[in-house]
């Protein structure tokens, strides 16, 4: 008889045990319901007073529960303690970024933010729909990776990320993914501007960690590429001095304008990634990449 109460109690709690939510589903599912709350508020126009009195609570209880998930984090070259990446769940410039918990370089330049694999692969689900757009929405955090797009929407909240070129990094041991990149963070087209950062991304022991520096090597421009530039300059020049004339009335000429820097600025990037492979400053910026990454990826949990 009690062998028979003891099975019928274990059975009695193992659907419970089975469906009980992680750490990480209950964080998303406060923080889902937090926001929702707060932002039918914010359309109300109700934002002010006692709803931003509660999302300061609430963010406080999601980093909480953030600091929970990630444990504690000792990465070289980065402050000790980090903030919840998270900075406003109303609309506006610092919300539904990636997940998880910032960190200040040393140097006062430098950034990190540690997030977990799960999170990161909720971030990009729920980001497929509006991806950008002529690019493919990844389907796994190993596509997104490479995308600067992803880097934008996880950890660069007020300037896009332009990627230059792939860093070729060899994957450290004690990781399942490692991705570099050069890039320029910038509000507007980035033309025909150098690059001047270097992100790494590692995922290891089930977090992902987003690393940027600046760069440290000296980057320079191949002369073809300053002359593709300059030749899309000259095309745009002529499309906006004929918009100009027109007592800017005429769009299709600041069309023609927006096109032709678009291009320009994608061109131009496309002939530095191409030149800058043979040049001494790109095996150096690589070296830098490794060794970023190398670090993140002997952090132990």
């Amino acid at each position: 008889m009690a062998k028979t109460a003891s099975l019928a109690l274990l059975l009695a709690f193992t659907p419970l045990a089975a469906t009980a939510a992680t750490p990480e589903e209950a964080y998303i599912s406060l923080r889902d319901r937090s926001t929702a709350k707060l932002r039918k508020l914010e359309a109300a126009g109700k934002a002010a007073g006692a709803a931003e009195a509660e999302e300061q609570k609430t963010l406080k209880e999601l980093g909480e529960k953030m600091e929970a998930i990630i444990g504690p984090v000792s990465v070289p070259g980065f402050q000790k303690l980090g903030k919840y990446s998270i900075e406003t769940l109303f609309d506006g410039v610092g919300a539904d970024q990636l997940d998880g918990l910032a960190f200040s370089g040393d140097d006062d330049k430098s950034q990190l933010t540690v997030s977990t694999q799960s999170l990161a692969e909720a971030f990009l689900r729920a980001h497929r729909k509006n991806w950008l757009k002529g690019e493919k929405p990844p389907q796994s955090l190993g596509e997104a990776l490479p995308s600067p797009y992803f880097y934008t929407l996880a950890v660069s909240p007020d300037a896009g990320v332009e990627k230059y070129a792939d860093l070729p990094i060899a994957k450290p041991a004690a990781a399942t993914l490692a991705t570099a990149l050069l890039d320029l963070r910038s509000q507007d087209d980035a033309g025909g501007t150098l690059p001047d950062e270097i992100i790494v991304a590692v995922a290891s022991e089930g977090r992902l960690y987003i690393a940027s520096t600046p760069a440290k090597a000296k980057i320079e421009s191949a002369p073809a590429c300053e002359k593709i530039w300059s030749e899309h300059q000259a095309k745009a020049k002529k499309a906006m001095d004929s918009y100009s004339a027109s007592g800017l009335a005429d769009e299709k000429d600041f069309e023609k304008y927006s096109k032709l820097q678009e291009e320009g600025s994608s061109a131009f990037r496309h002939c530095f990634a191409e030149h800058a492979k043979s040049e001494k400053f790109f095996a150096a910026l690589t070296q830098e990449a490794q060794a970023l990454a190398d670090k993140l990826a002997a952090t132990k949990r």
